[in-house]
């Protein structure tokens, strides 16, 4: 039987977990300062929220979403974004829950509770265009490449959206 994938709320008591995922290498290489991650996890801003990911009774990762006013999609380029949309990030820090599906069974819990408060026009993640094996599990989910930008700090990304009134 396979284990239950769930999501908790996140406490500032668990920024040091956090701050060891985001160095391991096979998170290191797609997370640019680690020590903003960690303070937004701290302190996240209005609109913020953040979670651990739980298989099992096992911490094995951490999503964040925050809803987007207009003013900062414009100052990326996102002119063509909704504002009330959700960005999203996600990881799984434990090396041996990488590559078994945890990533797309998290952001469907996630995509759920965000479905349920009805004033999310769109849902957003932001990939570099290197991260195939993330390209492949938000496509599992539904999420689809808008478009190809440049955000600072991370080079070519993609970014893919998920529609709630593209979902049956």
């Amino acid at each position: 039987m396979e284990a239950e994938v769930t999501l908790i709320p996140f406490s500032s008591t668990e920024v040091t977990l956090l701050r060891g995922w985001l160095v391991a290498p096979h998170v290191a290489a797609w997370y640019a300062d680690p020590e903003d991650h960690v303070e937004w996890a701290a302190n996240p801003p209005p609109g913020g929220d953040r979670a651990l990911i739980v298989v099992g009774g096992q911490t094995v990762g951490y999503v964040r979403w925050q809803t987007v006013s207009r003013e900062i999609l414009d100052s990326v380029g996102l002119h063509e974004i909704p504002a009330g949309s959700v960005d999203v990030d996600i990881l799984i820090g434990e090396l041996e829950f990488v590559g078994r599906g945890i990533g797309p069974k998290a952001l469907l819990v996630l995509l759920s509770q965000l479905r349920q408060r009805r004033d999310v026009p769109l849902v957003g993640l932001t990939t570099r265009v290197q991260n195939l094996s993330a390209q492949r599990a938000f496509t599992k989910v539904g999420f689809r490449v808008l478009r190809e930008y440049s955000p600072p700090g991370y080079g070519r990304c993609y970014l893919m959206v998920y529609s709630f009134s593209e979902d049956a």
